[in-house]
């Protein structure tokens, strides 16, 4: 039974869901047929003792239907009826969510029944409402234009020019209704458009947008200078179009700074992303001065939580956010970052993450030892982690002068490299590259400052080498 559609649906619900659920189904309202609160009680009870596997169809037949004979059929219909019910629980706890939608419905409901009575009141509180949300995204507009809409049928036309008062224009909005539906047909479409970028810097895909030069030329005319989705979508098309003109980026980042609070979450962690993006291409470029901007951004995803997925951050994304503050020099923000948002790692990424995220911050401390320390605790059951912490080893044999384990870790690494057949020919150059040059560096004499000279510039113009900044920095040592 643990594997029908609607225990595996109701195994995504949290505790408080399920409690939410209960109750839908005991409300004669929405359901009336006891035997489905049945079949949920023992969905539920399975799902809080995770006793998956452990759920017989005869057992459950049993006890909701006791002596009567045994249907599959019968069992599967009760099923599919409770997988019904969920759904529009689902489309409830959706509807109870959405202020907007709500407030629309309210309005055409008192409209299709002719309540004239509440016309005025309801028209003032929907607006009201809307205007108390904070959100003033694309869904802000759309509710606008849809609320708007609603008020002008709220009358017909003969009802309209009946009135033929001094307030007409209040009642005539036509030019407020074609308005919000630009701001929102603009707002969309550039949102979808920015999505499609991104996609197409991912994977090989031949969709275009039609008509977007002339939306941008929409943009540019009209006067959109305080609507966030439009300013804000329209800047990042930017940013993605022409990734070297840096003063897109900027001021997409002081439009974050003013907006970002006016966006829902999904929306605020896209608009982060696109701000991320935009930085690792620079530092990736060399720029490193866009370390910091990028580590500003991190710390900016953090406060407003839209780094976590399911409460959850990656091990990608932590190890990233502690390697930029690493990079900029903040090692105590770092310190205290693994500190504090360890628990927010899966358990299975936990130990490992932190364990090399520590060994990072003691190697940027010049505790080389206090480093091969940690990493005998990582689990190098991972590629990621695998040469994540290779790399670090391989630094720390050197700032330690231990050339001779240095010699034979370099040739074992190689090794590692060169068969490991999870790790793409695309990623293999950049390491090998790494060991190449690692290893010339220590045959180089001091004296040899022809020698060294040359080597760095073989270095710099060597576009893929994994840690290229610190090969060069001991190049520059050596000098």
């Amino acid at each position: 039974m643990t594997d029908s559609k609607v225990y595996i649906a109701l195994s995504h619900l949290s505790i408080y869901e399920l409690n939410s659920f209960r109750k839908y189904l005991e409300s004669p309202y929405f359901n009336m047929n006891e035997k489905l609160l049945l079949l949920f009680e023992l969905y539920d009870h399975s799902i809080r003792k995770k006793n998956n596997g452990e759920l017989l169809k005869e057992d459950v037949w049993n006890v909701i239907f006791k002596t009567k004979k045994y249907s599959d059929p019968k069992l599967r219909k009760l099923n599919s009826d409770l997988l019904k019910v969920f759904e529009e629980f689902l489309a409830q706890k959706t509807f109870d969510n959405n202020r907007f939608l709500k407030n629309n419905l309210i309005l055409r409901a008192i409209r299709t029944r002719k309540i004239e009575k509440l016309y005025k009141s309801t028209s003032s509180s929907t607006d009201r409402n809307i205007e108390q949300s904070y959100n003033r995204s694309s869904d802000y507009i759309y509710a606008k234009f849809v609320n708007e809409k609603e008020k002008l049928e709220l009358y017909s036309e003969n009802e309209i020019l009946r009135k033929r008062s001094k307030n007409i224009e209040n009642e005539v909005n036509i030019d407020v209704i074609a308005n919000y539906l630009d701001q929102y047909y603009l707002a969309e479409k550039l949102k979808y458009y920015v999505k499609l970028l991104g996609w197409k810097k991912m994977i090989s895909l031949e969709q275009e947008i039609n008509h977007i030069e002339e939306l941008n030329a929409m943009v540019d005319k009209g006067d959109y200078n305080h609507i966030p989705p439009i300013i804000i979508y329209s800047t990042i098309a930017k940013t993605q179009l022409d990734p070297n003109n840096v003063d897109n980026y900027f001021k997409l980042k002081e439009q974050v700074n003013e907006y970002i609070d006016f966006f829902p979450d999904e929306e605020i962690r896209n608009i982060y992303d696109a701000l991320l993006s935009f930085c690792v291409r620079r530092v990736n470029k060399g720029d490193l001065a866009f370390q910091k901007e990028t580590l500003t951004i991190y710390k900016g995803a953090l406060e407003k939580e839209t780094i976590f997925s399911d409460g959850y951050i990656t091990q990608v994304t932590f190890t990233n956010i502690v390697f930029f503050a690493l990079r900029t020099g903040e090692y105590d923000w770092a310190e205290h970052f693994v500190e504090e948002y360890k628990d927010r790692l899966n358990d299975k990424d936990r130990s490992s993450s932190v364990a090399l995220s520590l060994a990072r911050i003691e190697f940027y401390k010049k505790n080389y030892d206090k480093v091969i320390e940690l990493l005998q605790q990582v689990e190098m059951n991972s590629v990621v982690y695998n040469l994540s912490a290779k790399t670090i080893l391989l630094f720390s044999y050197y700032e330690l002068d231990e050339f001779d384990a240095l010699d034979s870790f370099i040739n074992s690494f190689r090794v590692y490299v060169n068969r490991e057949k999870s790790i793409s020919v695309r990623k293999k150059g950049p390491f090998k590259n790494l060991l190449k040059y690692i290893n010339k560096i220590i045959n180089l004499r001091s004296n040899d400052k022809e020698g060294i000279k040359n080597l760095r510039q073989e270095v710099e113009d060597t576009p893929n080498i994994v840690s290229k900044p610190w090969l060069l920095e001991k190049l520059d040592e050596k000098a």
